[in-house]
């Protein structure tokens, strides 16, 4: 009996571009598919009418090509095997056609809808959403080659119950997409949290363009040795787990004393929050390890016993929050914003008591100023500059402090997918097989290291566009490039790193053929890597992508 089996991207709920001849392919199972003297497979792929037939080759892959169709759906298709032998077949169902996009780049592209909730709370009332249909694909790398696969993923129709895991980027460029097109949208999202574009890019073409391009393409050689790659994890997960170990809860006496938790103890002074730690106290200078913090607020007995939310905007390192003794919440690293549930029961009228137990990795511990930082009762607007209700119990100002450990600075994280060719042999190639509308691309921030950096990535992307392009068989494939927003004081050496980067964005868009870009600058945060107007990046992504599509 022979067996196929198909990449993850053809499964039930697939979209598929219309209007251009699609690929499908697969492999056979089966032990004797290479022995043609005593058997012939055939692998025939039924759609929309028409029946397509392949024999697999000698390895048991197969291909065939589907005539271009109008957008429209949805539609089932059968594939079959035949052979003397016996025969299988499986059903792909609620296939649609429509316009298909590679949303691809780091955070803020991978960054979900449920982080936005409390901005567009607007979305999940809707009663039924346009056809639109997301495949995230998971974590995965491959220093080797190319690959034609991907991990397993699966594709999920835009819903109430599903929003919450879809790009909150992608979902609102592919909902002004239907809305004005009137097509189904299908997302293949290929975006890691804090990829450089290097990450994006082959060997050969870091070789040839990057001003440590052999040097780069020799390090991803190493790291193809699957031996050498996993040492160097395991050698990191003992440094870093060693670090986590030493200022872990369960090893902190003090996380489980009730007395302590309520903000009974003696203080070692006091600091102004939300504000960064060592601008206020000498003993924060380079401080690494364990603090608590500890502020009373007031509550109203009409108040007493409600829920109650506790809102701390973003805090440097990490941390977990305590309201009268018992634990309500933590956060395990920096960037996702604090927001926590205080239970029906636990405020009692008159006075209360927060202690935070922060752990800072390496010297800048901070509670992010200009975020909502208080307790509130009933909903709020927003979690940006949000108008919190009017009766929320203010938390700014004095809290006092009691440092528990004292330690090294954590060491830095080894994260397999943030070096150089792996994402794009796993994630990029295996897309790019695929016919396409458009390419999105929102990545550079981890590349305005330095000035030197930020210059260089001109040449970086117009050769990954390039790379892209050839790779799909498609010189034209149109290109849009969500420009940075603004982030960073105005005195943040950030500040001029992201300015250049976003020329060299600038750069490509104006000279690159069918490339366009958004400007974003407005849309960002200055205290916040991650802006949640996620919604005016898609749509200023959709106006660009108008323009080159």
């Amino acid at each position: 009996m022979s067996t196929i089996k198909l990449p993850s991207i053809f499964s039930s709920g697939m979209v598929m571009q219309a209007q251009k001849s699609v690929a499908i392919w697969g492999y056979i199972a089966d032990n004797n598919h290479s022995d043609k003297k005593t058997k012939k497979t055939i692998i025939s792929v039924a759609f929309l009418g028409k029946t397509y037939t392949a024999e697999p080759d000698m390895e048991g892959t197969w291909r065939v090509a589907l005539d271009p169709a109008q957008a429209g759906g949805p539609y089932m298709m059968r594939i079959g095997c035949g052979a003397e032998s016996g025969d299988s077949s499986l059903v792909i169902d609620d296939v649609y056609i429509g316009d298909v996009f590679l949303c691809a780049g780091q955070s803020n592209m991978e960054l979900q809808m449920e982080r936005l909730k409390d901005d567009c709370p607007e979305e999940w009332a809707l009663e039924s959403h346009p056809v639109i249909r997301e495949l995230r694909f998971p974590y995965a790398t491959n220093f080797s080659s190319p690959q034609d696969d991907t991990a397993q993923a699966v594709w999920k129709q835009a819903s109430r119950e599903t929003l919450g895991d879809f790009s909150g980027t992608a979902y609102f460029f592919a909902k002004k997409w239907s809305e004005i097109h009137h097509i189904p949208v299908g997302l293949i999202i290929a975006a890691v949290g804090g990829a450089t574009i290097e990450c994006f890019m082959s060997k050969e073409t870091l070789r040839a363009v990057h001003s440590h391009g052999t040097e780069l393409a020799s390090y991803a050689d190493r790291l193809a040795d699957a031996a050498y790659a996993d040492a160097l994890i395991a050698e990191n997960a003992r440094e870093t787990g060693a670090w986590d170990a030493l200022v872990s809860r369960s090893r902190d006496p003090l996380a489980g004393d009730k007395h302590f938790l309520s903000g009974q103890w003696t203080d070692s002074g006091s600091i102004a929050l939300p504000g960064r730690f060592a601008e206020q106290s000498a003993d924060f200078k380079d401080f690494q390890g364990v603090a608590y913090f500890k502020r009373n607020f007031m509550v109203r007995a009409e108040d007493a016993g409600k829920k109650a939310n506790l809102w701390l905007g973003t805090i440097v390192d990490s941390d977990a929050a305590f309201v009268n003794g018992k634990y309500i919440g933590e956060t395990g690293y920096r960037y996702p914003p604090r927001k926590y549930a205080i239970p029906q029961g636990l405020l009692r009228e008159g006075k209360n008591a927060i202690v935070l137990r922060v752990v800072c990795n390496s010297g800048l511990g901070e509670v992010t100023l200009d975020k909502p930082f208080a307790v509130f009762f009933g909903t709020a607007a927003g979690s940006a500059k949000t108008d919190l209700p009017s009766d929320n119990i203010d938390l700014t100002g004095e809290w006092r402090y009691k440092i528990t450990l004292k330690t090294v600075a954590r060491p830095a994280n080894f994260f397999i997918h943030w070096q150089p060719s792996g994402l794009y042999n796993a994630l990029i190639a295996p897309a790019l097989r695929l016919p396409l509308r458009a390419a999105l691309w929102y990545q550079g921030e981890s590349n305005a290291n330095t000035m030197e950096d930020a210059r260089e990535y001109k040449t970086l992307l117009e050769a990954m566009i390039k790379e892209w392009r050839g790779k799909a068989g498609a010189e034209n494939l149109p290109f849009v490039i969500a420009g940075l927003p603004v982030f960073g004081s105005a005195e943040d050496p950030l500040r001029p790193l992201w300015a250049t980067l976003r020329k060299s964005q600038e750069a490509v868009a104006s000279t690159a053929r069918r490339t366009a870009m958004t400007d974003c600058y407005d849309l960002g945060e200055w205290n916040d890597l991650h802006p949640v107007n996620k919604r005016g990046i898609g749509e200023r992504l959709f106006i660009a992508a108008q323009t080159v599509v």
